[in-house]
């Protein structure tokens, strides 16, 4: 270790900012594995927008100089490309800086177009990313041996990082400097809870589908909105995004914000709830409006937004709290008092739980709902967590064996996996994964038949009843322990979304939802336990058909859509049960008798599926003749 380096080390565990720093800079440079072991190279890194190339000189320098004899050597170095200079001379500079050097850092306060001959001599350019709380609570640990918890780092977050660094001194206690901190006028706050995001650019994230491409297009109107060339009513107001927890609903509102290069200002009913009574409730939710307002352009995110509930369904202790709760928001949804350059981002897990008014135009009106991440997607989130590329022969066991993760899930695994690394003192690798990687079992022999006689039920029901356009069918070969509702395999058909639908429809669509169990009692003779997700559906819309679709011994109308709703019309209507009950047996005995009347054409599926895992519209055709 050269004497820079030894000295520049020592300097670093003694201040929390220069630590958090060189945390942030180490990472981004871990992408170039071959130019941290010495390998010669150009890499450009490009540094955070609130932070300037001088903060990461030295950090920079002592990679470079990590022995006595390199920090003497003329052929290797850093250079800074400082913004708002003309790129003429930003490519003098780099041509004359760069000529002899074998090893250079570049250090680019440039985020847009570098000069075409940086680009040309470059090996890679990378974003230094934001300094994160798990940097703080690094720091904390190394400079002041004391424990950060994730919270108080999220909110150091908010604060300049000098400011974090005056505030937190050996001797002082935790609470003292976020005391000191909280009285920091707010002209000396950072800009919002992005300031030091290290979440990517939107582009950059994978498994969003439509939400990625809705993100995109506002960011690039909300561009248009600012140079003037389109007016605050061409851009949209607001999306609300729904699916199941962990899929990364408040992830996305980060790197939109990021992408948009605006404030994010991040909230929820718990928060305004926090605040104290009702009142305080509404003025903390007009002042996080307001805060976006002042901001903008600006995102607002407001988590769980179905916590704020529906009018309807007001029970009469609560309802005149409530009621006000929600016509606050719609208040504040409308911006009477303004909301121009303010994108309103909602997320639920339960988007039939909203106020309809919620929804309406001009407010919520565009929903998208975000999947599991598929397959592919899986494999490159996992990928973008660990900070290294998964091996082309490896892709297939990591998909099999995340199966129905999701991007939390996903997260956890790259912490797991980069935990082994740093117990072993060295950089992460396939067998961390492997390691950090739940437990599978195979589903082979008899389970991996009777999954096959299942999944034929309902391909062979579905084809005889002419149910919609056949895609396919397939089974799994493995399943991932201790995560539950997973599918075992499933056949596609193809519905219309919009077309005429008559009780046939809806009795055929019963007769191939309990096909599966249908086909296991007659070839296996016993039914087993494995299709709740079955019968939950059959039940739903057996229930659906007899009280608001018209299709039942009675045309009268109760209200009800969710599975709470049409389980409280059941529970307090005997005779509704037996309705459905005879309902979803009558459709049972039909589907059994279907795949009775075509059984060699079931056990010919069922021995596809068992050798294959799949099977394909064509290659059923060919068994079925």
């Amino acid at each position: 270790m050269s004497e820079f380096t030894g000295k520049y080390q020592r300097r670093v565990r003694a201040n929390i900012r220069e630590f958090a720093i060189y945390c942030s800079f180490r990472r981004a440079l871990k992408q170039h594995f071959a130019f941290r072991k010495g390998c010669d190279g150009v890499v450009v890194l490009v540094v955070p927008k609130d932070l300037q190339a001088t903060d990461y000189l030295d950090a920079a320098r002592a990679e470079l100089c990590s022995s006595q004899a390199n920090m003497y050597k003329n052929d290797v170095g850093v250079m800074v490309l400082e913004d708002g200079k003309k790129q003429k001379w930003i490519a003098s500079e780099f041509e004359s800086e760069s000529r002899e050097k074998r090893r250079l850092i570049v250090l680019s306060e440039v985020r847009e177009a570098l000069p075409a001959i940086v680009r040309l001599a470059t090996d890679a350019v990378t974003e230094i990313p934001g300094i994160t709380a798990r940097d703080l609570q690094a720091a904390c640990k190394v400079v002041l041996q004391t424990t950060l918890t994730e919270q108080m780092a999220e909110e150091l977050l908010q604060y300049p990082l000098s400011s974090v660094a005056a505030a937190f001194r050996k001797g002082r206690s935790i609470g003292n400097a976020l005391k000191r901190l909280r009285e920091v006028p707010s002209s000396e706050a950072p800009s919002g809870p992005n300031a030091h995001s290290d979440v990517p650019r939107l582009e950059d994230m994978f498994g969003y589908g439509p939400a990625q491409t809705w993100g995109m297009q506002l960011a690039q109107d909300l561009a248009d909105w600012k140079e003037g060339k389109v007016d605050w009513a061409d851009v949209d107001r607001g999306i609300l995004l729904s699916g199941p927890p962990g899929v990364g609903k408040s992830v996305f509102a980060r790197a939109l914000a990021r992408q948009c290069d605006v404030k994010l200002v991040a909230t929820s009913l718990g928060q305004w709830q926090a605040t104290g009574h009702l009142g305080d409730l509404l003025k903390a939710m007009r002042r996080d409006f307001g805060t976006a307002r002042d901001n903008a352009p600006s995102i607002l995110f407001v988590d769980e937004i179905d916590s704020v509930g529906n009018r309807e369904r007001f029970d009469d202790y609560h309802k005149s709290y409530s009621t006000q709760v929600v016509n606050a928001l719609l208040e504040c949804l409308d911006g009477l008092g303004g909301r121009e350059g303010v994108v309103v981002v909602a997320a639920t897990n339960n988007p039939g739980e909203i106020d309809a008014a919620v929804r309406r135009s001009g407010r919520l009106d565009r929903h998208i709902e975000i999947p599991l991440p598929s397959p592919t997607d899986r494999v490159s989130i996992l990928a973008q967590h660990l900070g290294c590329p998964i091996r082309d022969d490896e892709v297939l066991d990591v998909q099999l064996a995340t199966e129905g993760m999701s991007g939390a899930d996903l997260s956890k695994i790259a912490r797991d996996a980069r935990r082994l690394a740093r117990r072993a003192t060295r950089e992460v690798s396939l067998e961390d994964i492997r390691s950090a990687l739940p437990a599978v079992a195979k589903i082979e022999g008899a389970h991996r038949y009777a999954l096959a006689v299942h999944e034929a039920g309902h391909t062979v029901v579905g084809l005889c009843l002419n149910h919609g356009t056949y895609l396919g069918t397939k089974i799994v070969d493995q399943i991932v322990i201790g995560i539950d509702m997973q599918r075992g395999g499933a056949a596609y058909f193809e519905v219309p979304s919009i077309a005429r639908r008559d009780r046939t429809f809806y009795l055929d669509w019963l007769a191939v939802t309990l096909a599966g169990l249908a086909a296991e009692e007659l070839v296996l003779g016993s039914r087993g336990d494995g299709a709740g997700s079955d019968l939950s559906t059959a039940t739903r819309l057996a229930t659906l058909f007899e009280v608001n679709l018209a299709m039942g011994t009675s045309l009268i109308y109760r209200s009800g859509q969710n599975e709470k709703e049409l389980e409280e019309l059941r529970r307090f209507d005997p005779r509704l049960v037996k309705r459905v009950d005879r309902l979803l047996l009558e459709q049972f005995e039909r589907a059994k008798n279907v795949l009775q009347a075509n059984l060699p054409f079931l056990e010919r599926v069922a021995e596809k599926l068992v050798k294959d895992g799949q099977i394909d519209p064509d290659q059923v055709h060919r068994l079925r003749s």
